[in-house]
Formats: C-alpha cells, structure tokens, sequence
C-alpha cells in the first residue's frame, strides 16, 4: 500500500460504501409490515429495491463527473447530506407513493457518495495493487449486508419499520462528520478535468477493452441484485421462513462473498484478474443453471440445495467484482471518476431493469427468479468473452506494429 495512504482509509471506504447496500439490506425483513402499513402488498414494495437501485445508478452518473471536476470530497458530503435528509423523511412516510420516491432521493445521494470510493482508490494505486485495495474493501464493507437485515430484524422486535430509516439517518449523519475530519482529498487540483462530463463517458465507452468488462460486471451484479429483489418473496413466502431466520439466510450469501473476496486477495498472488474473472463467471453460470434445472422440479427445489447454490451464485462476485473494477480502472487515470460512475451506472441499471423484469414475470413459483438469474450470469459470460477477444486483438495489434517498426 502506498505509504502516503492513511492506513484508516480501506475502513473508511468501507463505511462509505456500506452507505449502499444498508440502504438496499437493512428493510428487506419489514417488507410485510411495511405493505401491511402502507395497505399495499409485498410484491409492490419489493419494487421500492429497483427504485433505489435507478436512484443509485443516476446518482453516480452524476456525481462521476463532478468529482473529476471539484474533487472527491465535497461530491461525497453532498451526497451523504441528501441520503442524510431522505432517510430522515422516510420515517414520516404515508404511501406507496412516498415511500418510492423517497426511496429514489435517498439513493440519488447514496450514488453521489459511493461512486468516489472506487475512484480514490484508483487515484491512489495502481495494477494489481488496486484489486488488493478493493477487494480488502470488500471485506470490511460486506459487514454490512451482512448485519443490516440482522439488524432490521432486531429493530422490528423493538419498534416499528420507521426506525429503520431513522437507523439509516443516524449512520449517515454520524458518517458525515467523521468523513469531513478524517477523509483526505485524493485528486489534486492540477489533474481536476474541466472537459464537459459526456467527454469523459464517451473516453470509456470508446475503449474497446474497458466496456467489455464493464458489460461483465454488469452481468455479475444484475444477477445479485435479482437475488436481493426476490430474496424476501424465495424465503418469507415461498419457503414460509420467518422474518427472524431470514437474515441467517440471507447473510449467508454475504459470508460467502467475504470469504472469496479473501481468497481473492491470495489467488492474486498466483494469478491475473482476468483469469479469476474467469472463474467467478463459471461458479456463476453453473450454479445459475442448476438452480434453474432444480425449479422447474418442484420436487427437487428444497431449502437445503438451494441455500448453498445461491451462496455460490451470490460468493463469485467475490471474484468477478474487484478484478473487473481494476481491470477497468487501469485505464483511466485521469477520468476514474467517469469510470467509476459509468461503470456503477450500468451494474446497478441493469440490477434494477432485473429486478423489474423478474417483477413482471414473477407467477408464484420461482422459476422466473432463476431463468432472470440465467440470464445475467449469461450476459457476464459474453462480456467477458468479447473482452478477452478485444484483448487479443489489442495484443495483437500491438505486436504487428513492433516487427513493423523493427524491420
């Protein structure tokens, strides 16, 4: 790690790209009282996970350019003061309606906040150095989905779903102040880009390598996000468990992400990101299959064989996450804001557009769910496939031009 680097700063990344996936973890088990509450059904307030994944996605899509342009630090305390104030309205929602809008405010902050994480690891390290940060990130951060619907869980046996989201406010605001302290600013004013924002995408969206992987990526994470959106209607509805098991099942695919997000940082020792890219696409599209084959056996489909598949299917993000971001990241030094938000932009899209389309054919089984699941690992197979041909020709290409000059 670069020594200029205050030894703190995974932590806090960690904390600041918890921000997320507490806002997605942390309500799932009150998702019944809140649609009794809200006179609504759970199928409708499982909608409330798409809307804060389009808010996160527009979010960073925003906030990408602005931090190449004003810095990565007051983007993040913007947008943690508007998570800060939406999370607090939240607790005073009435409707449907509100909660989804909400919801999207919330998450439009959220994605100003996070999508500088990635960006100020890759304004600090380089190469393989990048995947080791971000995968010691990963670690740290992935406590927190694994806690947040423990935690929503406990809080319902105390109180009502309002104190989630007042739960959510404490954190962000707490996380606020002690970022404005302690956070260092890691893009220096003589490499701020004052190009409009649509020449730094279109930078990324031109490298013929870099969209491959970001094609992948999204793949990878559309698949986990259909997990999380279906997650409460698999196990609370279909498998009848109830709101205090849930989040044992749920936090197992989280232990199964921190576990290959450590394995990760050892294989990379021995191996290159794309070659464990590789493999995490593989655990994925096998499990995902199977699961698919097991669901339509109704018979077959049982909690004791599905529980350990989706472990794997969710685990190989593990491998697919990091090494595809720093695949990703090494080629924009300049632009890792616009990289990380175009890149953040396309995973949590695509998880919502997932999401949304696992809704519209959702019949009561949980078919849909693992066809939905199929696919994704699908479209990560043929993003990673076009990026290793994209590669090839790239090295190709870069040989023929050194015989040319040599001769």
């Amino acid at each position: 790690m670069n020594q200029t680097v205050p030894r703190a700063l995974p932590v806090l990344l960690a904390m600041l790209t918890a921000v997320g996936p507490l806002g997605i973890d942390m309500y799932l088990p009150a998702m019944a009282q809140i649609s009794d509450s809200l006179n609504s059904d759970i199928h409708h307030v499982e909608l409330s996970v798409s809307t804060f994944l389009l808010g996160f996605a527009t979010g960073q899509i925003l906030g990408g350019p602005m931090s190449d342009r004003f810095g990565r630090k007051p983007v993040i305390l913007l947008g943690l003061t508007i998570y800060t104030l939406a999370s607090a309205a939240l607790v005073w929602t009435g409707s449907l309606d509100q909660l989804l809008l909400l919801r999207v405010l919330q998450a439009l902050g959220g994605g100003f906040a996070v999508v500088n994480s990635t960006a100020i690891v890759r304004d600090l390290f380089q190469g393989k150095d990048i995947a080791r940060v971000l995968s010691m990130v990963a670690i740290i951060m992935m406590s927190a989905p694994l806690l947040a619907p423990m935690i929503g869980s406990g809080i319902l046996q105390l109180a009502e779903w309002p104190m989630i989201f007042a739960s959510l406010c404490l954190y962000s605001g707490i996380l606020l102040l002690v970022l404005l302290s302690l956070l260092p600013e890691s893009l220096p004013r003589e490499r701020r880009q004052r190009q409009q924002p649509w020449k730094g995408y279109a930078r990324v969206i031109q490298h013929p390598v870099a969209r491959r992987y970001i094609l992948c990526l999204a793949g990878g994470s559309s698949g986990m996000f259909v997990f999380i959106t279906a997650s409460p209607y698999l196990y609370l509805d279909y498998f009848g468990q109830s709101a205090h098991i849930f989040p044992w099942l749920f936090g197992a695919n989280v232990i199964a992400i921190m576990f290959i997000n450590r394995l990760n940082m050892w294989l990379l020792n021995r191996y290159n990101p794309q070659q464990l890219i590789r493999a995490g696409v593989s655990l994925q599209v096998a499990a995902a299959v199977t699961l698919l084959l097991l669901s339509l056996n109704e018979g077959a489909f049982r909690l004791y064989f599905i529980v350990p598949l989706m472990m794997l299917f969710v685990g190989a993000q593990g491998l697919i996450n990091a090494n595809c971001l720093a695949t990703i990241m090494q080629n924009f030094r300049n632009n890792a804001g616009s990289a990380t938000a175009l890149t953040g932009v396309c995973q949590f899209s695509g998880g919502a557009l997932a999401g949304l389309l696992w809704g519209y054919l959702h019949n009561g089984t949980p078919v849909p769910m693992m066809a939905m699941m199929v696919v994704t690992a699908s479209v990560a197979a043929t993003g990673l496939t076009l990026a290793i041909r994209a590669e090839r020709r790239n090295a190709d290409g870069a040989e023929f031009a050194k015989e040319k000059t040599s001769h």
